[in-house]
């Protein structure tokens, strides 16, 4: 019996090098994905909503009211105006202020940028806006603005805000002429506001300051906008005048809400911009035409003098983006999916998108549309590879471990779910190989790579928290991770499902949303920021010095994984998952060392191969159990935390703890 694991780091180094791209991330318009990540406080900021209450009010806002005959009311669109508006009708009788407010927290107390689009009658001459402290009435900010028109138009001003504060009730006054001012004894005066914003001044790439600094953290070298949403997704509506881009159902989603209209193609892509990530867009399959992808296209990379080049000059951006990363279709094959198709009619609607989308810029990389599940569409990857894979850059799966191939759910055993989440490396391998098989089977397909664009692990049915954000989803992940290092001469773009909160599996969350089962703010903490255990692991590793893969011999204990959906052979998987990597100047070692098992492992390292100096640094993401996870009250429970530690003679011994994450970065001697 062995009493202890041994890693030899062996001299051999791949030929390929590993592409950044496989720490990248995803933001989607799911759930509360929009709200959560952008800065602006206000919810329904275009009375969008409907009146749930029956008071005349759109949604989350509500009427402030001194007068007895004040009437409310929602109307439809008009000219000069997207969607709904919200009226407020005040009496000769009454001659008094009313208005609207509703219920936010406010971070920082920085300056504001206020904005509304509104008109109004000529008895109404200003807007008072007040944000007060909900819990003893103190005043936190307040502006006037003036009512010029009686058509649409934008007013805008500047908010100060004194504190920070959890519970604001900010007040929106329409405040009438004196009444001698009035006309005669029955009119009436009347505003209509078709938007109303605030938007902190310090806000970058339009979102939270926190969130940005938390996703540039993360250094994920590629953004995804995509998802089930995208296939009813019509991205004109979503560029130019945000104040006329119309409002529609995500109906992607149940009870999803609006999709968000604040965040179109310009802003995607200012915000990768910002962050130093390379976009890539998902085009709409499902709803949308070749001819209709084909535009974005040209939107995006175009010159002034092409019809959609001209568009996006006239809506402020005169530079082409450039953008090279254009995934055709989101899960095409899944039922749930709009305009699910069967493989053959894909390959054809393929082939008909990516020669539009080529004539506007044949630069572009192109991504077809697979599936990591075959049970749901037999025979899906060879069909699409075989009409259309010639055509096709790279081939997409999406991988979320756990329940969709392991019979897993809430009754599981702890330690029997726990062998099968850290499989991930093994159910991966598998995939990856019978895509490589048909890849290298064929001459036309040998250009080809994966992009495994969406990824992260799945435990049960939704709502299946707080599972995806535990320290053992996290080392989950981290095999994920080390896997598609391996693969990096196949797998070449990767994206985690998601950026912040939006489905379950958010690596950075903002309130208590983590919590699907619990009113949203119940914990009273809705403004705090925090990574989950795979957040910390997500920035951890894509921040290391990583070129190419070493080869590197691991001796240790084994595991049984159980039973798979996919029937493979889990019964001896070791119990360390590790990948070696050296940097572009072959001056630092980094090792990746997970420990999949529920017990310390006594570890020795034989560097021998390499000339390590004596010093080297230990990076780990530990926790006292596989189930602990971050939380509003324990936002830092697990975290990335570094220490220094030894080699000694070429050789280097530690004692693993168990579920656990390691990285050694090792410096070398180059001369």
């Amino acid at each position: 019996m062995m009493t202890e694991a041994r890693l030899i780091v062996g001299n051999d180094i791949s030929g390929h090098t590993i592409n950044p791209f496989i720490f990248g991330n995803f933001i989607e318009d799911i759930d509360d994905h929009m709200p959560a990540m952008l800065a602006y406080p206000l919810r329904n900021m275009d009375f969008e909503e409907e009146d749930h209450n029956l008071d005349g009010v759109s949604g989350s806002w509500y009427p402030l009211n001194f007068g007895k005959h004040t009437q409310f009311a929602i109307e439809p669109a008009a000219r000069g105006h997207a969607g709904h508006s919200q009226k407020i009708r005040l009496f000769n009788k009454d001659r008094c202020m009313s208005g609207i407010a509703q219920c936010i927290h406010i971070e920082d107390g920085v300056p504001h940028t206020l904005r509304m689009y509104m008109r109004a009658t000529r008895e109404i001459h200003r807007v008072l806006v007040k944000l007060l402290d909900r819990s003893n009435g103190e005043v936190l900010g307040s502006t006037e603005l003036e009512v010029t028109e009686h058509r649409w138009k934008e007013v805008a001003g500047n908010l100060e805000i004194s504190r920070s504060c959890a519970a604001v009730e900010m007040q929106v006054w329409a405040i009438p002429l004196p009444p001698a001012e009035w006309e005669d004894s029955v009119s009436t005066g009347m505003i209509w506001f078709d938007h109303i914003s605030i938007l902190p001044d310090q806000q970058t790439g339009l979102l939270k300051k926190d969130v940005f600094q938390m996703a540039k953290a993360l250094n994920c070298g590629i953004m995804r906008l995509g998802g089930n949403y995208i296939s009813l997704y019509h991205w004109e509506d979503f560029v130019g005048s945000t104040y006329h881009r119309p409002n529609y159902i995500n109906e992607a989603w149940e009870q999803a809400g609006q999709v968000h209209k604040y965040f179109g193609t310009d802003e995607f892509v200012s915000l990768c911009r910002q962050l130093g990530v390379e976009p890539q867009i998902c085009v709409n399959m499902g709803t949308g035409t070749a001819e209709e992808a084909a535009q974005w296209v040209e939107y995006c990379n175009g010159d002034v003098l092409t019809p959609m080049g001209a568009m996006r000059a006239s809506n402020g951006h005169p530079e082409p983006y450039g953008v090279k990363y254009w995934e055709i279709g989101n899960e095409m094959y899944g039922p749930w999916q709009a305009g699910v198709c069967s493989a053959e009619h894909y390959a054809d609607n393929y082939l008909s998108f990516a020669k539009a989308m080529k004539e506007k810029d044949s630069s572009i990389r192109l991504l077809g549309c697979g599936t990591a599940r075959d049970s749901l569409a037999p025979g899906w990857n060879r069909k699409v590879l075989e009409l259309a894979g010639s055509a096709m850059d790279y081939l997409t799966l999406h991988l979320y471990q756990g329940q969709n191939f392991f019979p897993m759910d809430a009754g599981t055993p702890g330690e029997v779910r726990f062998k099968a989440i850290t499989a991930f490396p093994e159910v991966a391998r598998s995939l990856f190989g019978e895509l490589e098989s048909i890849i290298q089977g064929s001459e036309d397909l040998k250009h080809l790579k994966i992009a495994v664009t969406e990824w992260n692990t799945m435990y049960f049915p939704n709502p299946d928290l707080p599972n995806n954000h535990t320290l053992e989803a996290a080392v989950a992940n981290a095999c994920m991770l080390n896997e598609m290092i391996r693969q990096s001469h196949l797998v070449h773009i990767a994206n985690f499902s998601d950026l912040v909160n939006g489905w379950v599996g958010g690596c950075i969350r903002v309130g208590d949303h983590y919590e699907r089962m619990k009113k949203p703010g119940w914990s009273g903490r809705q403004d705090t920021i925090f990574g989950t255990a795979t957040y910390h692991l997500l920035r951890l590793y894509a921040n290391r010095q990583l070129h190419r893969v070493v080869e590197t011999q691991v001796l240790c204990h084994t595991f049984d994984a159980g039973v798979s959906k996919l029937d493979l052979p889990l019964d001896k998987l070791p119990n360390l998952d590790v990948v070696t990597c050296i940097s572009e100047q072959n001056d630092i070692l980094t090792m990746f060392i997970v420990n999949r098992s529920l017990e310390n492992v006594p570890l020795t390292c034989d560097l021998a191969a390499w000339r390590p100096l004596d010093g080297a640094l230990l990076y780990t993401i530990i926790g006292e159990h596989y189930e602990d996870y971050n939380t509003v009250f324990e936002p830092i429970k697990i975290k990335e935390e570094v220490l220094n530690t030894r080699i000694v003679g070429a050789n280097w011994s530690y004692e693993l703890q168990p579920h656990a994450v390691y990285v050694l970065e090792v410096q070398l001697t180059t001369s």
